[in-house]
């Protein structure tokens, strides 16, 4: 299946509308969700590089289900030293990546959405 569900076509326009100006690149995923890919995100001087892309999946569940995980370029840390435990290295996409494990424990559909989850998880990586 390479058509996207409701749900998640909608996902994604309102990732677009929250990026604007960034490019966005969505790949279905087969099942009704997508790949998305955010470019040019700027994550500080406490990595390098300090502009990386962020990607993540949004499933055919969505709304119902967490935007989990996430995933930047390659990226070290300025000062030298090793990333905390909900940051790892790996192949995401066939891109080496870093993996970010920032779940939402009380995802809510009403209030919660893959755009603000992708937000929150720079504003996190940015303050680490």
């Amino acid at each position: 299946m390479t058509t996207l569900t409701p749900a998640v076509a909608a996902a994604v326009e309102a990732v677009r509308a929250h990026f604007a100006g960034k490019p966005v690149e969505v790949t279905p995923d087969g099942s009704g969700g997508s790949y998305v890919i955010i470019a040019d995100i700027e994550v500080g001087g406490h990595y390098e590089p300090p502009v990386t892309w962020l990607g993540f999946q949004v499933n055919a569940a969505y709304p119902a289900s967490d935007v989990y995980p996430h995933y930047t370029g390659k990226l070290a840390r300025a000062d030298g030293q090793q990333h905390g435990p909900a940051i790892q290295q790996v192949t995401w996409q066939d891109r080496p990546a870093m993996q970010l494990s920032r779940r939402s424990k009380g995802w809510n559909p009403a209030v919660d959405n893959a755009a603000l989850k992708a937000e929150k998880v720079i504003t996190w990586l940015t303050a680490q």
